[in-house]
């Protein structure tokens, strides 16, 4: 059989994409190298090429799913035509993870994984932080955010909503879950004020629904 050769990069994604996958499966102790190498079809000597060993594999795995968060969420940073409450909105409320990174994510969310589940949700929460507190000061140069101490409060909201949105923390509904993502544009207004905020992303404040 003939071996085809792939770019690097576009091996170890899948290398890595294999290895989630029997982590759910078959569990990460009982999963070996030579199960991973074999998943993929290549040589033994591939998976070294790329990682030291399964745990860097997870680390990985994490990182790359961190990257792709991120790189959404600067392209909604950057949006010129975006006032800072959609910008804000959008980003909690977007579907996220890609399906790529779904293994990723299940494996996270087993009970055995607590320990690296709480250290991907602080990774995720740190490496916002800067992202959320640009479009907060977009905010206030607009006028849109007028409450007090905005950073402050937007940080509270990104760590609570990391939380409270995450499905491996708390088994919520597929319903319940939709209903509390949707719940965040009025979260946002109470905590940082402004009917504009709703206004811009096309909604009616609890007020005018009042």
């Amino acid at each position: 059989m003939v071996r085809v050769s792939k770019k690097p990069q576009e091996r170890r994604n899948e290398l890595l994409d294999a290895a989630m996958q029997l982590f759910n499966e078959k569990g990460y102790e009982q999963t070996s190298v030579s199960d991973i190498v074999k998943k993929v079809g290549v040589a033994q000597g591939t998976f070294y090429y790329h990682f030291k060993s399964k745990d860097e594999m997870v680390n990985a795995a994490c990182e790359r799913a961190l990257a792709v968060r991120i790189e959404e969420v600067e392209k909604t940073v950057e949006h010129a035509q975006w006032g800072a409450p959609e910008k804000l909105t959008r980003i909690f409320t977007e579907a996220f993870p890609p399906e790529r990174d779904e293994a990723m994510f299940d494996y996270l969310h087993k009970e055995d994984n607590s320990s690296l589940h709480q250290k991907w949700i602080v990774a995720e929460i740190q490496a916002l932080i800067p992202y959320v507190k640009k479009i907060v000061r977009q905010g206030v140069e607009e006028g849109s955010f007028t409450g007090k101490q905005p950073e402050v409060a937007m940080e509270f909201l990104l760590v609570g909503a990391s939380f409270w949105l995450d499905r491996g923390i708390f088994p919520w509904s597929e319903e319940e879950y939709q209903s509390k993502r949707q719940s965040m544009a009025a979260i946002i207004d109470q905590l940082l004020g402004g009917e504009r905020i709703f206004s811009e992303i096309g909604m009616k404040s609890p007020k005018q629904v009042d």
